[in-house]
């Protein structure tokens, strides 16, 4: 316990510092999406309300489709600091093209920078840095939850080393530090999966006791209000209920107390959207992008985006484009397969580090992340 005490703190410190350097040197709307996830804040720190489905004129493009919870929390912040003059930095790199930028040495840049963007911030420069930083909170309590999560898998014998480093490798991946430093709900995302991961945890190691079921229910509601993928946690909350030491008779009640705060914090959302558009989930906001998929995607199409998604998960700048030489990737994929290797030998030996049913319900919410994302 005291090497946790010491290092932990240590730990969340370095990734604050190292995301706020990542978050300072990214040019403003240089990342996947930014320019529409910061549209979406700026609407709602307008006092204009939720951005309609049907129509763009919120500015936030596909984005106005996400659940609100992020761009609430960011527009609380946003609020306070003027950015009258946003448009005048928004000078459109003629020679940036999305499609070409991984094929091409230059012009990776959507926009062209000038010194207005410089430290000292101000203006829009600084209340889009100000911003960022709500992001690189929700980081933070994702390398937290991550901690939490994996002591409760080892459990009170296990290893400290082991939340330590599982805390580690997601403070230091130089890929989720790059996330949390722009506008965007990514690290909301993985805060409120690792919060329900950990609260689903403390079921099935604990008990689904009342308290522990409001929990996760408030863990659930929080998680559907952040990404629409993160409806994928309640089967697994629902089957971790089943396998939780809890009298059979017990659970029905854990098991509706737990959808029903869930619902009573998060369901409104898609409740509106059913209304209004006929459509919970705001998919068709995302099929009429120019790179929606009305249709099922062939296997070869989806087999052909493979190395992109490896090579986005480990490190791709920028709108993608800025990426680690190949040599790199090889060599973090060969690190992946030592370490399988090894989770492999210890199943086999049935020397696993930790509660196996926690250790399994990790590695099947990975399984349906990958699933959405094929999605």
């Amino acid at each position: 316990m005291s090497i946790q005490r010491s290092m932990l703190p240590c730990i969340l410190l370095l990734f604050v510092l190292l995301g706020f350097l990542y978050s300072a040197v990214t040019p403003l709307y240089e990342a996947p999406d930014e320019v529409w996830h910061d549209a979406y804040v700026r609407w709602l720190a307008r006092g204009n309300g939720l951005p309609p489905l049907d129509e763009d004129r919120s500015g936030a493009y596909q984005e106005a489709a996400q659940p609100p919870l992020y761009y609430l929390a960011a527009a609380a912040v946003r609020r306070f600091f003027p950015d009258d003059d946003l448009p005048e930095l928004m000078w459109h790199n003629p020679q940036f093209g999305y499609q070409a930028g991984g094929t091409v040495n230059d012009n990776k840049n959507m926009l062209i920078h000038t010194d207005r963007e410089r430290f000292p911030w101000r203006g829009a420069a600084l209340a889009v840095h100000a911003t960022r930083l709500v992001s690189l909170l929700f980081g933070l309590l994702a390398v937290a939850g991550t901690w939490a999560l994996a002591r409760e898998a080892a459990g009170p014998s296990g290893d400290p080393v082991l939340p330590l480093c599982a805390a580690a490798l997601v403070a230091l991946h130089p890929q989720f530090l790059f996330i949390s430093g722009i506008v965007n709900n990514d690290s909301a995302a993985a805060a409120t999966a690792a919060f329900a991961l950990w609260a689903t945890a403390r079921v099935l190691r604990h008990g689904a006791e009342l308290r522990h079921a409001l929990l996760l229910g408030l863990a659930l509601g929080l998680a559907a209000l952040t990404k629409t993928s993160e409806l994928l946690l309640i089967p697994l909350v629902l089957i971790a209920l089943l396998l939780a030491p809890t009298p059979a008779r017990r659970k029905p009640l854990a098991g509706s107390l737990m959808l029903g705060t869930g619902a009573l914090i998060g369901g409104w959302w898609y409740l509106r959207n059913l209304l209004l558009y006929g459509d919970p989930l705001g998919i068709g906001r995302h099929i009429q992008t120019p790179w929606g998929r009305p249709e099922p995607v062939p296997l070869g199409v989806l087999l052909g985006e493979m190395p992109r998604l490896y090579r986005s998960f480990w490190g791709a700048f920028g709108w993608g484009h800025v990426e680690y030489p190949t040599w790199l990737y090889v060599l973090l994929g060969g690190m992946v397969l030592l370490s399988l290797f090894g989770w492999a030998r210890g199943l086999l030996r049935r020397n696993l580090p930790g509660h196996p049913r926690i250790l399994l319900l990790a590695v099947a919410w990975l399984g349906l992340v990958f699933l959405a994302l094929l999605q």
